[in-house]
């Protein structure tokens, strides 16, 4: 085996299952588009057709002391149900390793896009594909366990059949199949913002990160995906004309225009799935269910496209966790992914690696 760089063109003829948009050509564009370090390697037989083994696209950050972090966000593409899986990870490990401390790092961060248990929309486990020994590999290799760390290990996901869209409705909780057609009753509308709107969509998710706990992205973020990713990036809003709005509404809502925003989200597509990955609605106008208007409408556009899983990404699955329960009306799925992985790269690295915390949530395990 041999460890190398790749073209562009190599890299996306990448085809191991796994595959995730954290790990495209597009994200590689984005951070070299933004003057950040990416670099596209892989593992490939030495001799014969030379046939990609491995592929993972490596992010740079400047940290201390002219020191470095790396990261694999997405974790590494290959065949992880493959009999050479133990050979591979195992040179993959130190060839990336030594290819990241000749760059001055001193940490290498893996995510891998793989299914650690198989788990119910109650987040029970059930008989299924499961990775438990990667885990136990990775560690025997050297990386430590991090949990719930700067990635989503929990998400939730819904497969897409060859049901039609009425087929596909009443398949959901009966009370977001109710809120889906009120808000279709009510007028509510869907459609894509443009570049020069991200602003709503910014506006609307920094209210909601606020409520929940999270930090939405800077604007650069949206609009740098959207130079990187073109028309797989989708950025949509559901509004209300105001003249549907509840008297009291209308009265504080004066000032703004024609249609009142409800909530707003943004979309990322690739030929694996439809992931769901920012989102937020105006608290005070969650009585119009602008929410489910913009998840009928991904959904129905997942399903036109053939797309055949739908991603609601991250969730804390445990009782009485709001945006669970939200996820869970869809009747989808949770999925435990492996977690991310910390390889320490000199003794610095061992340093550094040793103050880091596993993240898990609660009840979680």
């Amino acid at each position: 085996m041999e460890f190398v760089e790749l073209t562009e063109a190599e890299f996306r003829k990448t085809e191991f299952g796994c595959e995730n948009f954290l790990q495209s050509v597009e994200m590689y564009q984005r951070y070299r588009d933004l003057g950040r370090e990416a670099y596209l390697v892989g593992v490939r037989r030495a001799e014969g057709e030379k046939k990609l083994l491995a592929t993972g696209l490596i992010l740079g950050r400047n940290w201390h002391f002219g020191k470095k972090t790396y990261r694999v966000p997405g974790g590494w593409l290959m065949d992880y149900d493959g009999k050479e899986r133990r050979e591979i990870l195992a040179f993959l490990t130190k060839k990336a390793k030594d290819f990241c401390q000749k760059k001055d790092g001193v940490v290498l961060e893996v995510s891998p896009n793989i299914v650690s248990q198989t788990r119910d929309s109650n987040n029970q486990v059930i008989s299924g594909p499961e990775h438990l020994a990667v885990k136990r590999e990775l560690q025997d290799l050297g990386y430590k366990y991090l949990g719930e760390y700067e990635q989503s290990k929990w998400i939730y996901v819904k497969d897409l059949g060859v049901e039609t869209p009425e087929e596909m409705l009443k398949g959901f909780r009966t009370t977001h199949r109710q809120l889906i057609q009120k808000s279709q009753r009510e007028g509510v509308r869907v459609r894509e913002l443009g570049v020069d709107e991200l602003g709503i969509l910014k506006k609307i998710a920094a209210e909601a990160g606020a409520r929940h706990g999270f930090q939405d992205p800077e604007m650069e973020y949206y609009q740098s995906m959207k130079r990187a990713f073109g028309d797989k990036v989708r950025f949509v809003v559901a509004e209300l004309p105001k003249g549907s709005l509840r008297e009291q509404d209308r009265e504080k809502y004066a000032g703004e225009g024609e249609y009142i925003s409800l909530a707003a989200s943004m979309f990322v597509e690739d030929n694996q799935e439809m992931v769901y990955l920012y989102s937020g609605s105006r608290r005070d106008l969650q009585r119009y269910n602008g929410a489910y208007a913009i998840q009928w409408w991904a959904l129905n556009e997942a399903l036109a496209k053939g797309i055949k899983r739908y991603n609601f990404y991250g969730v804390k699955p445990v009782v009485g966790n709001g945006v669970y329960s939200f996820k869970q009306g869809f009747r989808g799925r949770v999925e435990e992914l492996l977690g991310t992985f910390a390889l320490p790269i000199g003794v610095l690295g061992k340093f550094y690696v040793a103050r880091l915390k596993s993240v898990e949530y609660g009840e979680v395990h």
